[in-house]
């Protein structure tokens, strides 16, 4: 019996890309692995090749970027449940990561090697599409985070908060000021209101 991590995978694979087949979804959990990691380990460290696609079944991560003068850290993403986490460049493209992947809690994730799922293309060819889906997706989640800059800070901050009401709990708030690019003060007085 497939466990509920992989079931769970299998369905947000889906929303990215219905026509999934069924061998594809019979195929797939032979190649999967999860894992289990303690909140604050790096599952992608700066400069890295990341060579799996995970899928977050329980748990958040954060990418910190890297300023390659300063080295200073700058918190630029969120994910959460259900997210699939990965740097641009870095997965697709195979490229050394510019930034790095923190997890905020303890989390359990679900893996794929990424030559492994890309080798399984021949058999079944909506692969292509599915992962295209998916960075069209995130790729979209970002120009719209840009758009938002055109708004206030309020606007964002209170978006954020929306969308994930713990994020207090599971951030610290310059990582959060970080990520709307607003100072600490300003953060604290906007969520004083």
């Amino acid at each position: 019996m497939i466990n509920k991590a992989y079931i769970e995978l299998i369905e947000q694979l889906e929303k990215f890309y219905p026509p999934l087949s069924t061998g594809f979804k019979i195929r797939l959990p032979k190649k999967l692995f999860e894992m289990n990691y303690k909140k604050g380990v790096r599952i992608l460290n700066y400069k890295e090749v990341q060579d799996c696609f995970l899928f977050i079944y329980k748990g958040s991560a954060m990418e910190l970027s890297v300023d390659q003068k300063t080295l200073e850290e700058v918190a630029c993403n969120f994910w959460f449940k259900k997210d699939f986490p990965y740097t641009t460049p870095g997965l697709f493209s195979k490229e050394l990561s510019p930034s790095y992947i923190k997890l905020l809690a303890d989390t359990h994730l679900v893996g794929i090697i990424f030559t492994d799922l890309m080798a399984m293309k021949g058999e079944f060819p909506e692969i292509e599409p599915l992962t295209e889906n998916i960075r069209s997706h995130y790729a979209r989640l970002k120009l719209e985070m840009e758009n938002d800059f055109r708004y206030p800070a309020v606007h964002r901050v209170m978006r954020l908060e929306l969308e994930h009401p713990n994020i207090y709990n599971i951030a610290e708030i310059q990582h959060i000021a970080q990520y709307h690019r607003i100072s600490m003060e300003t953060l604290r007085r906007l969520r004083s209101r």
